[in-house]
């Protein structure tokens, strides 16, 4: 059993930054023992791929629906390390949008800078339109990041503060590798990311000597339709607690996703206790 820490509280300045830069950085989400976990159940889950599509050791592979794929990350599904923020940020009403994994071993040490094994986009759906100016918040995602990443050009996250406020990404300027206003996310082992799909980013070259490895946790509204799942796995439910069924989209009534009952939403009573507790004297 892995030791669960002590769920932090969303801050003033978090809530800010959030809504002003459109992600934050989690320091120490998972500790070692949580690392090496997860690592190893991401390992196990990427050779298992490799082998079944017959991909070779040296290529960036991504699985998508992890959760489903391998049980033993049910846990990082509410993670206290990171997913009481994501909470408070949205609400109780949430679900699981996505979870996907992604090991993307070191690529020639010749590789451009300005080489993108993922280049610029938003997440989500290609249809949604702008409203006033902007596009909706649909869903929010965790990135655990599992390996070091505190130095550039380890294939790191790169992301445009507070372009998830723009319909269009920023201009690159001539001669520049990325649009104006980007920056390099600086991660170490047990790191989080928690970002908006409609913020810009983008991830560079990994031409350091490490494998790069995280998953990623995203969270939609109820009322949206998750992004790589259509019905969670019976056996993945069967270990699950309440709030886990929840966030893996069990339902018992016809408008349990637009108007649940509160027993569809045992998150909400955690969360009110949690927030509640947030303003308790020291």
């Amino acid at each position: 059993m892995l030791n669960r820490p002590a769920a932090p509280h969303l801050t003033a300045d978090q809530k800010a930054r959030f809504e002003e830069d459109g992600f934050l950085v989690i320091k120490g989400a998972l500790d070692a023992p949580a690392v090496a976990h997860f690592t190893r159940l991401i390992d196990e889950l990427d050779a298992r791929e490799r082998a079944a599509e017959q991909t070779p050791p040296d290529e960036f592979v991504q699985i998508r629906n992890a959760i489903h794929k391998e049980h033993g990350l049910l846990e990082l599904l509410d993670w206290p390390g990171a997913f009481p923020l994501v909470a408070e940020l949205m609400g109780p009403a949430i679900t699981l949008s996505t979870s996907h994994s992604m090991v993307r071993p070191p690529q020639p040490a010749d590789t451009p800078e300005n080489y993108k094994r993922i280049g610029w986009h938003r997440d989500g759906c290609a249809e949604v339109l702008p409203i006033h100016g902007t596009y909706p918040w649909i869903y929010t995602k965790i990135g655990y990041f599992l390996s070091d990443l505190s130095k550039p050009n380890g294939g790191n996250l790169r992301v445009i503060p507070g372009s998830h406020l723009k319909t269009t990404c920023p201009p690159t300027l001539a001669g520049a590798i990325d649009p104006v206003g980007a920056v390099t996310v600086l991660t170490e082992p047990g790191d989080a990311v928690i970002f908006q799909q409609r913020l810009w980013h983008a991830v560079g070259p990994n031409t350091s000597p490490l494998t790069r490895k995280n998953i990623y946790m995203g969270y939609c509204w109820r009322w949206v339709k998750p992004l790589d799942f259509l019905v969670p796995d019976p056996a993945l439910l069967a270990q699950a607690t309440p709030i886990q069924r929840q966030l893996l989209g069990e339902y018992s009534s016809e408008m349990a996703f637009w108007l649940p009952k509160p027993n569809e939403v045992p998150l909400r009573e955690w969360l009110k206790a949690h927030q509640e507790a947030a303003l308790q004297p020291a």
